[in-house]
């Protein structure tokens, strides 16, 4: 008698992972992660892209402050905050462990107050008539347009401080949640949404940015508050692996051996210079652009902030076109191919547009032009620290990048606004195609070592070495 035949039990096939750390997602968890990323970046860059460079510039424009000075309250103060706690936030969340992650805290804890100033600052001028009302012997005396200055500036720096948090740990969050095979793909979708969120504002609100900033202030106040609460409860951080144990003694011994510890692991190898180099040329360059550009824009409009708005969300709607086009592209030729591709692009942009602009119908060509440019030269560099920084210490390292790039603002936005002052706004595209011509030297040199260091197929990021004399 035939026995009958087994029955074969197959397990279902498993669905397609994607890895980062001990992260492990399902297609739709990934694209959860993405939503709420993707979203936390929209609402960031409605107020970063927006409120920073626009309403607070034009606001301390309108009440009588010098494009120099502009340049020294939200440059120079801002970036002397900068340089002291960006390598605190960084260094420390880089260390903390808890239940909502390391990075998680830094930006949740942060969102109220941020918040809170960003709105008071939309309404100075309401605060100012209150307060001399409520408090007239302490501010009945002073002028009118002179108190609101200063609480623009007050507040300015509030949110400024506050905004740090989010700023110096949010990009880090890239490599602790996102695939590193996606990267280039997710940046590239990460300045879409930015570019969203900036023509958002450009459409919309612009033409409201002098007669009505407390609305602008608190739209933008809100959907931050709103959206960043969110992102921390529903995107989730793994498992690290414990940091170092603190070591004990006095204060100044301890303070002493980090800073001894933090300067010769960030800034002990010449590859890493190159990087940081190459950043600094890229930040000094384009912050100053997009901070003065209104002004520029606004000559050429001859005031009309209408009409400007639209021409900055078709600049913008171009610049999304790009960012969603360059992102395989990332992945496919590395973010160092395609940021020198980028650099390249820059200069010939800016050349152009610093010669050829003298109507709006030429502005409205050529900055849409630069902008697709700096959008190539963006994408590519938003996914280059993820692909050459080691993982482990991210957001040291990057701290120790945006140290030296704030330090240089400290100093350039002043000298920016000064030669403005002095030779006109158009002097803003020498100064873009100045730095972008640097940076692509800079990043060439980096790529010959990187190439040294296993290029495509086997680069690590190298570690410092203990002793200076071993220094590559």
């Amino acid at each position: 008698m035939n026995e009958p035949a087994p029955i074969l039990e197959y397990a279902p096939a498993p669905k397609k992972s994607f890895q980062v750390g001990t992260l492990s997602y399902t297609p739709p968890q990934l694209v959860n992660v993405f939503f709420w990323m993707l979203w936390g970046d929209f609402c960031l860059n409605l107020m970063d892209s927006g409120v920073q460079p626009t309403v607070i510039p034009l606001q301390l424009k309108k009440y009588g402050m010098s494009t120099t000075a502009i340049g020294a309250i939200t440059g120079t103060a801002v970036e002397i905050m900068s340089v002291i706690m960006v390598v605190v936030i960084s260094t420390w969340s880089d260390r903390h462990r808890g239940r909502l992650g390391r990075r998680m805290p830094f930006m949740l804890y942060a969102t109220p107050p941020l918040a809170a100033c960003l709105i008071a600052l939309g309404f100075s001028p309401q605060i100012a008539q209150w307060l001399q009302h409520a408090f007239p012997i302490l501010f009945g005396t002073i002028q009118i347009s002179s108190l609101v200055l200063a609480i623009i500036c007050v507040t300015t720096l509030g949110y400024q401080f506050f905004d740090l948090f989010p700023q110096s740990v949010y990009y880090y969050l890239f490599t602790d949640v996102i695939p590193q095979r996606l990267m280039g793909t997710f940046t590239a979708l990460f300045r879409v949404c930015a570019t969203g969120g900036s023509m958002f504002f450009s459409y919309f609100l612009l033409k409201h940015a002098e007669d009505r900033p407390g609305m602008i202030c608190l739209l933008a106040g809100a959907l931050y508050l709103v959206a960043f609460v969110f992102l921390a409860l529903m995107v989730r951080e793994g498992q690290y692996p414990p940091p170092e144990a603190v070591k004990k003694g006095p204060l100044l011994d301890r303070f002493l051996a980090t800073s001894d510890r933090y300067i010769r692991e960030c800034y002990s190898m010449r590859y890493y210079w190159k990087y940081y180099l190459f950043t600094f040329c890229f930040m000094c360059g384009i912050r100053a652009f997009n901070k003065f550009l209104i002004f520029y824009g606004k000559e050429i409009t001859h005031g009309d902030l209408a009409r400007l708005g639209k021409i900055n969300t078709l600049r913008d709607g171009v610049q999304m076109i790009v960012f969603f086009l360059i992102g395989p592209l990332i992945d496919y030729f590395h973010p160092i191919r395609t940021g020198m591709a980028g650099c390249v692009l820059l200069l010939c942009a800016t050349a152009c547009s610093f010669f050829f602009i003298h109507d709006v119908r030429s502005y409205l060509i050529w900055i849409t032009l630069t902008m697709a440019a700096v959008a190539v030269f963006q994408g590519a560099y938003a996914a280059l620290g993820p692909r050459l920084l080691p993982r482990q210490q991210y957001g040291q390292f990057c701290s120790a990048t945006s140290m030296l790039w704030h330090l240089g603002l400290m100093v350039l936005l002043p000298v920016c606004g000064f030669l403005i002052d002095k030779l006109g706004s158009r002097i803003l595209f020498a100064w873009l195609f100045a730095f972008a011509l640097a940076g692509l030297v800079l990043l060439y040199l980096l790529y010959l070592d990187w190439k040294k260091l296993g290029g495509d197929e086997n680069y690590t990021p190298p570690i410092s070495a203990p002793k200076p004399e071993t220094i590559p």
